[in-house]
């Protein structure tokens, strides 16, 4: 029996596909952070050793296996450095290389500006223990440690959208007749997408859409305000690239959030670190629309590497067509699987994704599909049934093979 300790969704996450293998090992469920044990422990000692930490990645069994993913990455390890210092870091690695702890750590959830900047020392580290470093980020593909490949982060998009509960997304089979034509769903309404937002409002398009967007990020971003919002910088860096200066959007911040009640829907409730993915799936909020239209995040950023987000997947898995702007990488990673997209059937042109400016493919876009009839939709969406399904279970194969080197580390 091999020990391995990680959360139930991350166990489920890294068998997926190999589901056998669970009567191999021995699960020691981690359900809290190890930084709140920090803050309990220093609570009820006041005076404290490395000792003394109660969270089991403190004392984990020799030849053991840890599983690391995103927020413990962001979370615990940043306050245990800033609050105890690298002396006691030092002291946690150590116990893993004295006990021939193995570890995995999952460096892919789709964040290149992260990893470019607070994130990149912490991924490069020549840890004294023995680890795989999962990569979706081209910049680290060669170095010590890694595996990479664009989609190893649908390990995290398991492990944090889906909950483990892969083959309950959808919740229920799509119906031919919808509510609307399109959904444009985000939290932030960053440059582009308040580009296309107006677009979709002069054209009276909007009407056919379920468009979403938050508050509390619209307050945030809104440039009439002291510090002028987001108009200079946002995402707590200065990468953004000439596509974020896009001069003749900032005046939708002129009419407050309420003027758009009609048009935008906040469905986050406040909240922005709610699970959409579920809430879209528990409320057949996906089942509303034919097409996902989404504007990706890191085309308006200077990244080193081109980049994609959930956004591109999460049509994929919810069984929908797609569209997106500033997201060619994605295009080009499911071209490579042989999966499909939908320029044909939506009248954009083939070589829509070459497109490198996303304001030019809004353009593009809503010189199309406000021209398409809604009962013109219904009959794109049934006739293109086989293409969407292929291109769930193409994405979902390739991840099963991608964890292959996964598994073998855990197990040779």
């Amino acid at each position: 029996m091999t020990t391995i300790y990680c959360t139930d969704i991350e166990l489920k996450a890294l068998l997926y596909g190999r589901e056998e293998l669970r009567s191999e090992i021995e699960h020691i469920k981690i359900d809290a952070h190890f930084d709140d044990y920090i803050q309990n422990t220093k609570n009820r000692k006041k005076l404290f050793k490395f000792k003394d930490v109660p969270h089991p990645f403190f004392n984990p069994k020799v030849n053991s296996v840890i599983i690391i993913d995103r927020r413990v990455i962001e979370r615990d390890f940043q306050f245990m450095t800033n609050y105890m210092g690298a002396s006691f870091r030092d002291e946690l690695f150590d116990l893993w290389r004295r006990r021939s702890v193995k570890v995995i750590f999952n460096f892919a959830f789709w964040e290149p500006l992260m990893y470019e900047t607070m994130l990149y020392d912490f991924m490069v580290c020549d840890f004294p223990f023995k680890c795989i470093k999962l990569t979706d980020y081209p910049m680290f593909k060669d170095l010590p440690n890694f595996k990479y490949d664009r989609l190893y982060n649908m390990f995290h998009y398991m492990n944090e959208n889906v909950e483990g509960k892969m083959i309950t997304y959808p919740m229920k089979p799509h119906i031919a007749t919808k509510e609307k034509i399109f959904s444009f769903t985000q939290m932030k309404l960053r440059p582009h997408r308040i580009y296309f937002i107006k677009k979709l409002i002069e054209s009276g398009f909007y009407k056919h859409g379920y468009i979403t967007g938050m508050k509390s990020y619209f307050d945030e971003y809104n440039p009439n305000q002291t510090g002028g919002g987001a108009k200079l910088y946002s995402d707590n860096c200065f990468l953004q690239n000439e596509y974020y200066y896009k001069e003749d959007v900032w005046d939708f911040f002129d009419k407050g959030w309420e003027q758009y009640q009609d048009i935008l829907i906040d469905n986050f409730d406040g909240n922005p670190h709610q699970n959409f993915t579920e809430f879209a799936n528990r409320t057949f909020e996906y089942d509303k629309t034919y097409i996902d239209i989404a504007g990706e995040t890191h085309c308006i950023y200077d990244t080193k590497y081109p980049g994609f987000t959930e956004k591109s997947l999460q049509a994929i898995i919810f069984e929908k067509m797609f569209l997106l702007y500033g997201g060619n990488e994605f295009y080009r990673v499911l071209e490579k699987l042989g999966g499909h997209n939908f320029f044909e059937e939506l009248g954009l042109p083939e070589d829509y994704h070459t497109i490198e400016n996303p304001y030019e493919q809004v353009d593009i876009i809503m010189d199309v599909l406000p021209t398409i009839s809604t009962s013109k939709y219904k009959d794109i969406f049934i006739k293109s049934q086989a293409k969407i399904k292929e291109n769930k279970k193409i994405i979902l194969e390739h991840y099963v093979n991608i964890m292959k080197p996964v598994v073998e580390f855990i197990w040779n």
